[in-house]
This record gives C-alpha cells, structure tokens and sequence, in this order.
C-alpha cells in the first residue's frame, strides 16, 4: 500500500487531468500555478516525494516536460474509466478511506474539452511494408473527429516511417489518428496487414473502381501476375503499388482519420 498526502494525491489528479486535455504533461510552474503555490519550491517537494515513492519517472538531462507517471501508475489509473474500484493509494492519516479514480475527472482544462486522447502505440512504414513496432506508453491528443464512424470506436496513434505518402501531406514522423475498423472504403488511407506480419500505410482501392482501374497496371507491370481483390497505392511516384487481399491473412487494421505533427522544424 502507497499512501499519498492530500496534495500528492491532488498533483497526481492534475498530472493526468492535464494530459488528458493536452497530451503533454504539465510543467513544475503551471502545478505552482494551478494550487495558487507562491513559489515553485512547494511543487517540486511535491514531485520529489512522488518520485521517491515511484509514481514518477525521474528526470532525464536535457529533456523538458518530465512530470511523467510511470507506466504501471498510467496503466493502473487509466484501467478505471469502465471498471471502477477502489485504488490502491490512500489519502495518509485516513487509511480505511478508499479512494476511487476515474480516466476522466470533471476538470478538464478549458478549451482542450473535444480532444481525443488515444495511445501511440507504434510505427507503422510508409515504404516497404514492415512489422509495427509496439511503442505503447505515450499519449497523444488530436480534435474530435465528425468522421469516426462510432462514438466508442476504438482509436490509436501511429508514427510513420517512410515517404511514400508524402504526397498525401504524410511525412516521416508524423502522427496519425487512427480508427481500429476493417470496413476501408474505395480512396481510404488506411493501416493494412499484409501476410499477417507487416503492417504498411496505404490508400486503399477496391478491384475495378475507377482509383483501381488508374494504378493496376504499375503493379501488373512489376509482377505480372493476376488482378488482385484490391491494391494499396502510395502516394509518391517512386513507389508502386502492392497486391491486397490475394492472402486470406491480408487484413484492414483502421482507417487513418487525423494527422499529428510535433513540429515543422
């Protein structure tokens, strides 16, 4: 049992509400901020004896915004939003009061109350395709979406690995939003399966629509073989094509809906 003082137990709230709102984690001078602290002193006691009792990851040289909870505490913390129970850290002084958490709290910061936070969970190649590397632990947050097609759709993040969707306006280590939905529609930019192994970042177009009709014959012309079900075009000349559907373990993984960029620097 960890035992967490008033405002330990209310930092921590704050860390993961503003993380929810904004996707990044907050700064030592915007805790001070928000509790009214006069100084940035009482904050940072507040973070050491979080760290100490491993709630925290320590601090990394050089690197900014690190009041980051480590992955259990996250994992544990955000387990509660459709299973409720009581948490395992106490208020001290008041050991018989459990107290409950939930993923959302009711106070989002202004302004940041439409986002969506959703994982990023790997890469995926924008190239050649290539197994998808599990990166999960880092959240990102994009607007709502009109397009996703259910409110409880499920959603991952997804950071691309390659050039062959420039042309699309998606470029390497960029950020995707994307729906988990196998159902992709003719001109869908989607995340494909291929052979059950390799994951790649495509449009997507149906056997015989006009968009496939314009690119089967860059593939046909490289391999020779027979139309398949459906192609995966790349946006990018230098690119071609690549047979979908032809092997029964060829799978939509989602449909990409939004894009992320942490900076055009």
């Amino acid at each position: 049992m960890i035992e967490l003082t008033n405002a330990q137990f209310k930092v921590m709230e704050f860390i993961f509400n503003h993380m929810d709102s904004t996707g990044t984690p907050p700064t030592i001078r915007e805790i001070a901020s928000y509790f009214q602290w006069k100084s940035i002193g009482s904050a940072q006691d507040v973070l050491a004896a979080l760290r100490k009792k491993g709630l925290l990851l320590s601090n990394v040289p050089g690197k900014s915004r690190q009041i980051v909870p480590t992955k259990d505490v996250t994992e544990f913390f955000y387990s509660y939003q459709n299973n409720p129970k009581p948490f395992s850290l106490n208020f001290s002084g008041n050991k018989n009061k459990s107290v409950k958490l939930k993923k959302h709290s009711s106070q989002v910061l202004p302004g940041f109350e439409d986002l969506l936070r959703v994982p990023l969970v790997g890469s995926v190649s924008a190239g050649l395709p290539q197994e998808a590397i599990e990166n999960a632990g880092e959240f990102i947050s994009f607007p709502s979406d009109t397009r996703i097609s259910q409110k409880n759709s499920k959603l991952f993040a997804l950071q691309i690995d390659g050039f062959s969707m420039i042309n699309a306006g998606l470029l390497p280590n960029d950020i995707v939003l994307v729906e988990s939905n196998s159902n992709a529609n003719d001109n869908d930019i989607v995340i494909a399966s291929i052979y059950n192994s390799d994951s790649t970042i495509k449009r997507y177009a149906k056997k015989d629509s006009n968009l496939y009709n314009k690119n089967i014959k860059f593939l046909l012309n490289h391999t020779n073989k027979e139309k398949p079900p459906a192609i995966l075009i790349p946006e990018n000349p230098n690119f071609i094509p690549l047979a979908f559907g032809t092997h029964e373990d060829d799978k939509i993984l989602g449909i990409v809906r939004s894009l992320y960029r942490r900076s055009i620097i």
